[in-house]
């Protein structure tokens, strides 16, 4: 007997994280397709993080304001309409699973006229861009009580669940730190910091590196550059320096790869940008997150997550983050007081590709 199939829609960035996390749940049982396509857009969306996260909350409190609402559900029903239609046609999925707002609008009338089981994965764990929300879905998947309540200030009548964040499996692994450090060429008893700046980079996590590097406490400090071969460069003529006047501290840059979740765990903690996806999948890996800068406007509420589920610092403020830094170089153990709460978060988050699976067996 063959496999039913399921469309998963999706794009780059954390979208596309999301989409691989879904299938993972599913693969096993059903057969998946993916669709994918470039958001236009999307390379100024990156230089305006990577360089200005905190002026992203202009573009975003206006593109959230009904009126545009209204005309990008038409821009986006015009671009993708006719490429959707025709990959249903072709794949003839029993049901669809979206993950990225551009296509909710033709999903929806889709949805009308096929009469196709439709389910929207939420992609912003609380402060959530109405588009990413379908009033017509047989289901809204979102993150915890706190997203349904924001969602439902736009879409009140809409169907919600709670799913938790859906993590790709390989960050949920079991694994030893030391034979993680021994394997990834790392000293296995230093204090290590991950300093971790998203698929694309961000230059704006630099700013806690000087407090690292020029600590007096030996550490090691694995700067994950992304695709950003600027910054790459950088960490790396830094390193060059570094190796040269023989300090106790190591500096290792990383280009983008697949492997960041070996990374995560050899880290005892993440420094970031506050994105959803890399804040989730470090707690997937039991560990701590320091979120020292974020997309304003987009990454509001995650900051507010960190805080109010214990998993890790918040502190964008160059000076207050420094001082910070020293305190917990100083006192590593002071990392051990959000042990039980990340690993609290990780096993709740696993729940959301079970709670995936057992909704497409019931609507398919």
């Amino acid at each position: 007997m063959s496999k039913k199939t399921v469309a998963i829609f999706t794009t780059g960035e954390g979208h596309e994280s999301i989409a691989k996390a879904a299938r993972d749940s599913l693969q096993k049982d059903y057969q998946i397709k993916i669709f994918f396509e470039d958001i236009p857009l999307g390379k100024a969306y990156v230089a305006l993080y990577q360089f200005f996260p905190s002026l992203s909350q202009i573009p975003y409190k206006a593109l959230g304001m009904k009126k545009s609402l209204n005309s990008i559900n038409k821009i986006t029903l015009l671009k993708y309409q006719k490429t959707i239609n025709t990959f249903f046609t072709e794949h003839q999925p029993q049901l669809i699973i979206n993950t990225h707002g551009a296509y909710t609008s033709s999903l929806e009338e889709l949805q009308k006229l096929t009469k196709t089981p439709f389910v929207n994965i939420v992609a912003d764990p609380k402060t959530t861009y109405p588009l990413n929300i379908s009033s017509s879905a047989e289901t809204n998947l979102v993150f915890d009580k706190g997203s349904t309540q924001f969602c439902k200030t736009y879409y009140p009548d809409a169907n919600y669940q709670l799913s938790g964040w859906f993590v790709r499996e390989r960050f949920e692994e079991e694994y030893d730190q030391k034979k993680v450090r021994k394997k990834l060429g790392l000293d296995v008893d230093k204090l290590t910091f991950l300093i971790a700046s998203g698929s694309e980079g961000t230059n704006m996590v630099m700013k806690v590196l000087p407090t690292l590097i020029l600590s007096s406490q030996p550490i090691q400090v694995i700067v994950a550059c992304g695709n950003n071969k600027t910054l790459f460069k950088s960490i790396r003529a830094l390193n060059s320096f570094l190796d040269k006047s023989e300090k106790h501290n190591s500096l290792i840059p990383l280009e983008f790869t697949p492997n960041i979740h070996q990374y995560m765990q050899a880290a005892d903690l993440v420094i970031g940008k506050a994105g959803p996806n890399m804040l989730f999948e470090t707690i997937a890996t039991e560990t701590p997150f320091f979120a020292i800068t974020h997309i304003s406007g987009q990454e509001d509420g995650n900051l507010e997550i960190i805080h109010d589920y214990n998993l890790g610092y918040v502190e964008e403020n160059i000076l207050k983050a420094q001082k910070l830094l020293k305190q917990i170089l100083d006192k590593p153990e002071e990392l051990d007081k959000f042990k039980k709460d990340v690993v609290k978060m990780k096993k709740y988050n696993q729940q959301a590709k079970k709670k995936l699976l057992k909704i497409v067996n019931q609507l398919t």
